[in-house]
């Protein structure tokens, strides 16, 4: 639900300025605080503060009041002058909010120096604040990433009358393409002016479009006083209206029936808050998934499910998997069409406020939440998600500048449209053509779409100063050990735009190698148990501070403890294929490939003494890595071919600067292995192998020639490569930044 505010004070604060006393205009913004009208609070607090502008308890009672009226800089200005005077001793939140919103006004570069400092002085490091403070930081680089982005979503602000200068949220379509939306607005004369009353309720209201324009919105499906109803949703029957009811303050989900009109609590949630609903069918289950801060959750408020029987629910829980945070989760929407949880958070990483973030449903659980980019989210709190994958159309909620205001342009929330450039799904699967891959075809086509697998270590880990070439540790064992130095990372890199880059490379890259990682396990589960014998090739390379044959074998007990991590997936369904012990004949092997020889990036100190160049900054650690880079299927009778690397980054080049790379073919089977064709995508990229044809166990070079001519900015070339043996295809790529000469 969404707090509401009042006219009255508008109506009658021009009367009231002058003649009144300090004592008067505190005592008018702590009743108005009390019964939530936070932003007329706010400015009884101001005429308090005209009278005595230096008293820190009216500074922290008039941030307190912008905060939650959403008038962000004024906020982030008064919580920064109540912490220089206090400096944490009566007020230890002001510094925590101060960063918060500065987030929300959009100074990230404000924000990141003050997060710091939060972090730096939160004692306990597994704290809430502390989790929020990291994931702050991480949203700082988020932001500063996204900002280089160019978007491909559009997000359209709808317009009056469905918007008003009132709060609007919480749309969605019915099935004839009208919204169903919560509003708080004052009823409307004949000459559509608001009709005075100081009583304001929430309603649900539905707006029926007209091309572009909106209709006026009516009550849907009755209004009664004294309620605040909201977040309206349909059950699977279209019978069955299920919403938010507030009572005196009390709110719960209640269902109407709507032909009878009858209207009930929805019974089996137990104690709680429990609001916006939504209901979608699971895996041939219909579920109602909610927001509750009943217990048993993660903290804060998080997203539940039950089985769900016309007025009853069984069985709620909080949602499996990782969706639910030590913060806030809010708004759930399940697109069942492309299996994707949409909602909001307060506490993950993101760009300021709530912003918007989705999940994908797979194997009864949910995965890591992904933040849902620019410019789905703003600064401001982005809300109420909702999306259809057959449309690619859907609608959210924010008070994001350019929302209709009177009271500060982030006072007010509206609707907004959002346009994908493509559906997520297909309306209408195409029939299968006679060529259609087979399903054990297709998965290694998947899993060779996720190539190349990057997965990232801190310095000398695992087993540091060690020579062995074996490990029992796992990767994301080593992933958690090395999320957990992010302070000392933070210590070591003085240069704030250092540690940016670095929070952005752990957030896009070390984070992401994992999901990556674990959605491959998920396409070898199913290879396996079709049988299928597929082979993994990975390389190791390492930072340039230790000798090769030593890091030979800190690779080697990198690739280990993935091993060691497919060998846990789902209590162990993997070990038997790993083992070759199998009943059904498949397998899976990981083959370690040499050492990987690369050049160190520039910027890479190898001096012992130089730790931030060598161990600490992005270039240094990018360093520190294992790459899945082929994905064969292990040869029976056949023949299978491979390469030594897919992917070669030229770095920096001068236009008109010829570069030659050269890749390696290998014939992995037991017949001759036949290059049928080479191609390109453009002239200026020319690969020659040194033979056609190449004998069971032998090789072969590709040299490849680009010849420099490419605009400025970054550069990528792909060669296509054709064979008989197995995979038939092989994509290699270059890629660089191309700088004037």
């Amino acid at each position: 639900m969404m707090m509401r505010p009042t006219l009255l004070l508008i109506l009658l604060l021009p009367s009231i300025l002058h003649g009144q006393g300090l004592a008067q205009w505190i005592a008018w913004g702590d009743a108005a605080f009390a019964r939530g009208d936070h932003y007329g609070a706010s400015r009884f607090y101001d005429e308090a503060l005209k009278r005595e502008p230096g008293r820190m308890v009216l500074q922290w009672k008039q941030a307190e009041a912008c905060r939650l009226s959403d008038q962000y800089p004024e906020a982030a200005a008064l919580y920064d002058r109540v912490h220089r005077k206090d400096m944490g001793r009566q007020y230890p939140d002001a510094l925590r909010w101060l960063g918060e919103m500065q987030l929300c006004a959009g100074d990230h570069a404000a924000a990141l120096a003050t997060w710091r400092k939060v972090l730096q002085k939160e004692k306990d490091k597994g704290s809430r604040t502390a989790e929020r403070a990291a994931n702050a930081l991480r949203g700082c680089a988020l932001a500063d990433s996204l900002a280089r982005a160019t978007p491909t979503i559009v997000v359209e602000h709808l317009p009056e009358p469905l918007n008003s200068f009132a709060s609007e949220f919480a749309a969605r379509p019915d099935s004839t393409g009208a919204l169903v939306l919560s509003s708080l607005r004052g009823e409307l004369a004949d000459d559509n002016t608001v009709v005075d009353t100081t009583a304001y309720h929430v309603a649900v209201y539905r707006s029926v479009p007209s091309g572009e324009a909106w209709g006026r919105p009516t009550h849907y499906p009755d209004s009664v006083p004294g309620e605040d109803r909201a977040n309206g949703t349909w059950g699977l029957d279209g019978r069955s209206f299920y919403f938010t009811r507030c009572i005196d303050g009390t709110c719960g989900i209640a269902v109407q029936d709507l032909a009878t009109g009858l209207v009930r609590p929805l019974e089996g949630l137990g104690d709680g808050h429990h609001t916006q609903p939504m209901v979608a069918l699971v895996d041939g289950v219909e579920r109602i998934f909610l927001t509750s801060d009943r217990s048993g959750g993660a903290g804060g408020t998080d997203l539940w499910w039950a089985r769900l029987n016309g007025a009853s629910v069984a069985d709620p829980y909080p949602l499996p998997g990782m969706v639910n945070s030590m913060g806030n989760e809010t708004c759930p929407h399940f697109d069942a069409a492309s299996g994707t949880l949409y909602f909001s958070s307060d506490h993950l990483p993101g760009l300021g406020g709530y912003d918007i973030f989705t999940s994908a449903f797979k194997d009864d659980v949910f995965s890591g939440p992904v933040h849902a980019g620019v410019p789905m989210n703003s600064p401001a709190n982005d809300l109420y998600p909702v999306m259809d994958g057959r449309t690619g159309i859907g609608y959210l909620t924010s008070n994001r500048a350019g929302s209709l205001a009177k009271k500060g342009e982030t006072c007010c929330s509206d609707i907004y449209r959002v346009r994908l450039p493509a559906p997520l799904v297909a309306q209408e699967p195409p029939p299968p053509a006679p060529d259609t891959l087979s399903s054990a075809q297709q998965r290694l086509a998947d899993l060779r779409s996720k190539l190349p697998v990057r997965l990232y270590f801190h310095n000398d880990e695992p087993d540091p100063r060690s020579w062995k070439r074996t490990t029992d540790r796992s990767y994301p064992a080593t992933f958690a050990d090395y999320e957990a130095l992010l302070p000392k990372y933070r210590a070591e890199l003085r240069d704030p735009s250092s540690m940016a880059d670095f929070e952005r490379f752990f957030i896009e890259e070390v984070r992401q190698g994992l999901d990556d990682l674990n959605a491959a396990a998920v396409v070898l589960r199913e290879a396996m148990e079709q049988g299928q014998r597929i082979e993994l090739v990975v390389r190791g390379f390492a930072s340039p501070l230790a000798k090769s044959d030593y890091n030979a074998n800190l690779s080697l007990r990198r690739i280990q403890s993935v091993v060691n991590h497919l060998r846990t997936i789902d209590g162990g369904f993997l070990i038997p294929y790993l083992d070759g012990t199998a009943p059904n004949g498949g397998s899976l092997t990981i083959t370690p490939a040499p050492f990987g020889e690369e050049k160190a990036a520039s910027g890479v100190s190898d001096a012992l003494g130089d730790v931030e160049r060598s161990v600490y900054r992005v270039e240094a650690a990018r360093e520190r890595r294992i790459e899945i880079e082929q994905v064969l299927e292990a040869p029976m009778e056949g023949v299978s071919v491979q390469v030594d690397r897919t992917l070669v980054d030229l770095g920096t080049i001068p236009i008109g600067a010829e570069q030659h790379v050269r890749f390696r073919l290998h014939n992995r089977g037991a017949r001759p292995l036949r290059v049928l064709d080479i191609g390109s995508d453009c002239g200026c990229t020319t690969a020659t192998p040194g033979s056609n044809v190449i004998a069971p166990g032998g090789s072969t070079a590709l040299d490849v020639t680009f010849n420099g001519r490419a605009p400025e900015g970054p550069m990528m070339r792909r060669i296509h490569v054709v064979t008989d043996g197995e995979p038939p295809e092989l994509f290699l790529t270059l890629t660089g930044t191309m700088v004037p000469d």
